[in-house]
């Protein structure tokens, strides 16, 4: 396949795709181009509600966490959660190759969208619990305390 790349002046770069016919092959390489943003990393994450594959972009997604040994995910757009079919920390190295720095697991259940949270709730008993989105909670757990503390810059240097 024959590439070209033109420099010029546009709000955000664009790919166009020219050929005489569209098959699966020239279908399958303009959605993987759909799902990368400008950096050429991967922005979608597969959610599934029954049947039905959902692609979510990062900035969508509340929430991963896990429970009855399957892991969910919230977003913003969907009422319930979704299915997702990887471990979490599988979803955190997925995280790590694709650059997305705001997901922070919080606890051994629990990653969380920290560009989503509204505002963490320091109580003196010590428990410190992160609200997201609309009214939903999660509780940090004491293991991932300095994690949080130096992501929200709490911690001396």
């Amino acid at each position: 396949m024959q590439t070209q790349i033109k420099i010029e002046k546009c709000e955000k770069p664009y790919c166009v795709i020219h050929t005489a016919a569209e098959t699966d092959g020239i279908k399958a390489v303009a959605q993987k181009i759909n799902m990368m943003d400008e950096t050429g990393l991967s922005t979608v994450v597969s959610g599934w509600d029954g049947d039905y594959c959902i692609q979510l972009k990062q900035q969508e997604i509340l929430r991963i966490y896990s429970m009855d040994k399957k892991v969910y995910l919230e977003c913003e757009s969907e009422e319930g959660p979704l299915l997702l079919k990887m471990r979490l920390y599988e979803f955190e190295e997925l995280a790590e190759r694709c650059g997305w720095t705001d997901f922070i697991r919080i606890s051994n259940t629990d990653i969380v969208n920290f560009s989503k949270v509204s505002k963490l709730d320091m109580s003196l008993s010590g428990i410190v619990k992160v609200n997201y989105g609309s009214g939903r909670v999660a509780i940090v757990s004491r293991r991932y305390m300095n994690k949080i503390k130096s992501q929200i810059l709490m911690t001396r240097k």
